[in-house]
């Protein structure tokens, strides 16, 4: 479980982590292509359910990065037993956290979505979408720990296996609920929700059951729930919570992102929804590699080589933005079919079609900001990554701001906030990295 900062370490760990990537961004690729089936209100308010129920998850898997940067320490360390210990804490954490959040979504979110949404339609439908999916949440958090647990010992094979699951149940799952097939009754956007949920838990159940079958529960020492203490979950949450101010912050912009362009039209918001579903696929390898890059620099500063640092997270750019080349090239030569598959309609998918080429570009920044922002992640400095991301996401919102209500514009130029987001984030990332300053963070005990 000590890993070198070669080539083949970085894609053995990354490309199962990629495909796990992969898994939800078919499952939110697959809703849209369903959802977008049912008519243009129904697929606005995917976009609004969609990005909220990301902002959830995406909270979850802060609280799982923080216990995976310190399981990957202990791995590194050699101190198979601690990992364990971490891992446990961690899930309480997360399980706690699922139980307030789907106590929130069905006592409030219906008030809340009535107040910044003007159109009640599409509220209808967000409340109908968010009530089939949430039930899932708990299950989902599961799943993060477990993948949390998986990445940090490099065994992220087994994330193909739940991937591949996900997947395929998701698209099963659409075409019963949504539809009816099968004979069964057609739920529409609320059998979308339902349909994730389904696919989300079925692949928890089987990241645990294949730990058991390895003996992984004896050998960690899994689910003991030995020496709880108030030490380790501050530690977990100590190096969490700006994970999740950062998540929070992230995603919560990105849903005050759609809110805003909803201000222009109901239409203007369906198109995004569709720019959401290919930009989240564009995004897919650099989520993988992100991950990877956070476990394994932690791993080398656990065997002491802080040295590695550096060249590691450079090795990991270069794979990350040549993958993502790729991917954005066949999607620009592929861009009928990829279109033709988020939706039917052909009208909308003229009208994204510029914007397509932003959030193409904007796929490229990316896939070098992330891995900064990971690396810098991994080191334990992760109130700096935090204060970082708040600046980078305050010139955002500025910008989307002037575009949307001070000199409203077109679709594309809202959009090209995306750019200039990843670019100002990694700028300021790099020089951070390249300080050292993050040396002094870099001490993570448990």
């Amino acid at each position: 479980m000590k890993v070198q900062s070669s080539y083949s370490d970085i894609w053995r760990i990354s490309w199962p982590i990629i495909l796990s990537s992969l898994a939800s961004t078919v499952i939110n690729f697959t809703d849209v292509a369903f959802v977008s089936r049912l008519g243009e209100k129904e697929l606005a308010a995917s976009a609004l359910g969609g990005v909220f129920y990301f902002l959830l998850i995406m909270i979850a898997v802060a609280i799982g990065i923080g216990s995976q940067i310190l399981m990957a320490r202990k791995a590194g360390e050699g101190q198979h037993a601690l990992i364990g210990n971490i891992f446990d804490h961690s899930l309480l954490i997360l399980l706690g956290f699922s139980f307030l959040m789907v106590t929130f979504v069905y006592q409030m979110i219906p008030a809340v979505m009535s107040l910044l949404v003007k159109d009640k339609e599409v509220v209808g439908f967000v409340i109908d979408y968010l009530n089939g999916r949430t039930w899932g949440l708990p299950f989902m958090t599961v799943f993060v720990a477990m993948r949390a647990f998986y990445t940090s010992i490099t065994l992220t094979r087994i994330i193909t296996y739940t991937t591949v699951l996900m997947m395929l149940l998701n698209v099963l799952f659409n075409y019963i609920f949504v539809f009816g097939g099968f004979g069964c009754t057609a739920l529409g956007i609320y059998g979308s929700g339902i349909a994730s949920a389904f696919a989300e838990s079925a692949a928890a159940v089987y990241a645990l059951v294949y730990a058991l079958s390895r003996s992984m529960f004896k050998e960690f020492q899994l689910f003991k729930f030995k020496n709880i203490s108030r030490k380790a979950f501050g530690q977990i949450m100590t190096l969490s919570t700006p994970i999740i101010v950062q998540h929070a912050f992230s995603m919560g912009s990105w849903f005050i992102f759609f809110l805003m362009i909803e201000k222009l039209g109901s239409r203007e918001l369906a198109i995004s929804n569709i720019l959401r579903g290919v930009y989240m696929f564009l995004m897919t390898p650099v989520w993988g590699f992100s991950e990877c890059c956070n476990s394994m620099v932690s791993n080398l500063l656990g065997q002491g080589k802080r040295s590695d640092v550096l060249p590691l997270s450079k090795k990991i750019m270069k794979f990350s933005l040549a993958i993502t080349s790729v991917l954005v090239l066949l999607c620009i030569l592929f861009q009928h079919v990829l279109f033709d598959l988020v939706s039917s309609d052909p009208l909308l998918n003229a009208e994204a079609k510029v914007s397509f080429y932003v959030i193409c570009l904007a796929t490229l920044v990316f896939s070098l900001t992330m891995i900064v922002i990971a690396g810098i992640s991994g080191t334990g400095a992760t109130a700096a990554a935090m204060k970082i991301e708040i600046i980078s996401l305050l010139i955002y919102l500025s910008y989307v701001f002037t575009f949307t209500h001070l000199y409203p514009s077109t679709l594309e130029i809202v959009w090209l906030a995306e750019v200039f987001y990843w670019i100002s984030l990694g700028l300021i990332g790099y020089a951070y990295l390249r300080s050292g300053k993050w040396i002094e963070k870099s001490k993570v005990y448990i």
